[in-house]
């Protein structure tokens, strides 16, 4: 960063930029009612697409090149602030302004691409230590054990608080993860309880979102963890219950690729799969549909980065060749207890998804 502080004398806006671009804040979204001024251009506010991230790393390329900077994105994206935060201040001058070079062909404001950036760039690293961050991390705690987790955290781009976490599973190893097997009674037991901690009715649980003292409550009375908790009632309880139709997986597969057909996404990573549940029944969860249809991609590693309609053409394969067309189990609350709803004996009136 100091870097390009040196260089704040040369940094000067010389190409026209909308008005939504030329807010001195970008921490706040920029507001106004443009409704009611024609003359004022209009910005996206839906994801970033393809297209705007490719858009955003050539601005980027086309930055480092002009003011010959090293090509680190990730620090411009994680540096903090903290001694002046005055916008009128050298360091704050300087993030404006590389906001605003990376911002240009956007019709975006300088929030969003600010944000965007922080996200994709800045956030730290998540999810299991490879093998190699697993050595860094032996070799951090054995001959610097006292700045051991801030060298880790600059080096591997964690959280400190994640590595506190790796090192408390080291010496305590890593907590039991139980199998849960789903029945009746059990979620029965499960919903009761989520109405309980939570005070809600029934028809209020569809799609809340519940404090994290709630899930804990659940992860004690159900000796489970509270993670897998939340993915299971998103993922699935929540759509038997709230679903009220009868609904077959392979054509509700079908259903999603015809949309996304006709939808303007290019590759995978621009599908928006909350917008997706608009075209479904009421109580659809995105993260139903998602699980649901990205299955069928195991073991296809390239997905990413194919254009969308060949990986909907390989999902339609695999959907035509599957022998089982499973049927979404669809339950029903009645007395203090979750039934299942039986759909075969009325196949001829099966509600279909076109």
């Amino acid at each position: 960063m100091q870097l390009l502080i040196s260089k704040l004398d040369t940094m000067h806006v010389t190409w026209d930029q909308p008005w939504y671009q030329t807010s001195l804040c970008l921490t706040r979204c920029t507001v106004t009612n443009y409704e009611d001024n024609e003359k004022l251009e209009k910005f996206r506010t839906t994801h970033f697409t393809n297209q705007e991230c490719e858009q955003i790393k050539e601005n980027w390329a086309n930055f480092i090149t002009e003011y010959d900077v090293p090509d680190m994105l990730q620090s411009f994206a994680r540096w903090k602030n903290r001694d002046c935060k005055n916008p009128s201040s050298p360091h704050e001058q300087v993030r404006r302004f590389v906001t605003a070079y990376l911002a240009q062909g956007l019709e975006r404001n300088m929030h969003q691409v600010y944000q965007y950036v922080v996200k994709h760039f800045g956030t730290p690293v998540k999810g299991n230590y490879s093998d190699v961050e697993k050595k860094l991390f032996n070799i951090c705690f054995y001959f610097n054990e006292k700045d051991a987790v801030k060298n880790l955290s600059l080096l591997l781009g964690r959280n400190p608080r994640g590595i506190y976490k790796q090192l408390h599973q080291v010496h305590e190893g890593k907590p039991e993860r139980k199998k849960l097997k789903w029945t009746l009674p059990l979620a029965t037991k499960f919903l009761n309880l989520l109405m309980e901690h939570s005070q809600c009715s029934l028809e209020e649980l569809k799609y809340k979102k519940f404090d994290k003292s709630v899930w804990l409550k659940l992860e004690s009375d159900m000796d489970q963890q509270y993670q897998y908790l939340q993915k299971s009632w998103y993922n699935a309880l929540h759509v038997q219950i709230f679903v009220k139709q009868d609904v077959k997986i392979n054509r509700l597969r079908k259903k999603i690729i015809r949309i996304l057909r006709d939808s303007p996404y290019e590759v995978w990573r621009d599908i928006c799969w909350k917008d997706l549940t608009e075209h479904f029944p009421d109580g659809f969860t995105h993260t139903f549909l998602y699980k649901n249809f990205t299955c069928l991609l195991v073991g296809k590693t390239d997905y990413l980065k194919q254009p969308l309609p060949k990986v909907l053409d390989y999902i339609l394969h695999k959907i035509n060749t599957r022998r089982k067309n499973k049927r979404l189990r669809t339950l029903t609350y009645e007395n203090g207890n979750l039934e299942l709803i039986s759909y075969k004996k009325n196949t001829k009136n099966q509600s279909k998804e076109e």
